[in-house]
């Protein structure tokens, strides 16, 4: 009768949903934890039996500075941010084709078709490369100029070839790549790409899944998840300093997402059994929630 209960709840949950469009942005920590890409295409193959349209999109950092180690080159970053010579956007390319490969197994196993590709595929993503920056550097304490060379800033997303698969009943899987008008592959952030991409679909959620339980008011207290935020106060969060390290792209690409029309954004424990399909079909979820300051009111309304 319980497991009965829990059906009835999700119901308006899955009318809302059916045919609607969810982005799922998976960090390379997560891909290196056992059991989790079998986890992941499990809550997949649930939504795609459900009429739910399914876009993935990757990281592979650490897999990157793994391979890039075994392969004798040296993994230079400054302030957490990578710097991508021509050797290493070389192994970014094999490792970001061989972390969605992974993917596509995994959803093959649990029979959801997908297809692999990245923001080059089909003039998806369009960069230009990053212009050298000056910048404080955190270990020296010296201001600096940095050329992170081949790596992108996103100009525009073109969702036309996603559309394609999607029609066709396809779950794309998106490296975090992209191209300049002259065919120079550069390495773009993963949470950025899921962002805009969200944006230019549109998509109806973000999911951003990460190995923290959301926001939290203290770091130093894993019960005090904000269960959601407006993007108003989530982007003064980030202006202010209410959260830091990872946390901050993570948030910035939410607010970026919901102020470009992608009703919600939602931040959640990849990790914790069940915590996507609690997000997706339950009111208080497991993460934290980023909706429009105009869907407050409504949103608090519905209780």
């Amino acid at each position: 009768m319980e497991n009965i209960e829990v059906l009835k709840q999700a119901l308006p949950y899955i009318r809302q949903y059916r045919e609607k469009t969810f982005v799922i942005k998976v960090g390379g920590e997560l891909l290196q934890t056992e059991g989790f890409l079998d986890r992941l295409s499990n809550d997949v193959a649930l939504l795609y039996q459900l009429n739910i349209r399914v876009v993935i999109i990757h990281g592979g950092g650490p897999q990157l500075s793994e391979m890039a180690e075994k392969m004798g080159i040296e993994s230079v970053k400054v302030n957490g941010r990578r710097i991508t010579d021509d050797r290493m956007i070389e192994v970014a390319n094999m490792v970001f084709s061989g972390a969605s490969t992974d993917i596509l197994g995994a959803l093959r196993s649990h029979g959801t078709p997908g297809v692999g590709l990245s923001g080059v595929d089909g003039d998806l993503v369009q960069a230009t490369r990053r212009p050298p920056v000056k910048l404080v550097d955190r270990e020296t304490g010296e201001e600096r100029e940095v050329d992170f060379q081949n790596v992108g800033d996103i100009e525009s997303v073109d969702s036309k070839v996603l559309n394609v698969l999607l029609d066709n009943r396809f779950v794309p899987v998106v490296a975090p790549l992209g191209a300049d008008v002259a065919g120079n592959v550069l390495n773009i952030n993963a949470d950025t790409i899921a962002s805009l991409v969200s944006s230019a679909l549109p998509a109806e959620k973000l999911f951003l899944l990460t190995n923290v339980g959301g926001v939290l008011g203290n770091v130093e207290d894993a019960e005090s998840r904000i269960s959601y935020l407006t993007e108003s106060g989530a982007g003064a969060l980030v202006t202010e300093g209410g959260v830091s390290g990872g946390m901050i792209p993570k948030l910035q690409a939410a607010v970026d997402a919901v102020r470009s029309g992608v009703r919600r954004a939602h931040i959640i424990d990849g990790l914790a059994d069940n915590s996507f399909l609690l997000e997706v079909f339950t009111k208080t979820g497991t993460g934290t929630m980023v909706i429009s300051d105009a869907d407050e009111a409504e949103y608090l309304e519905q209780g």
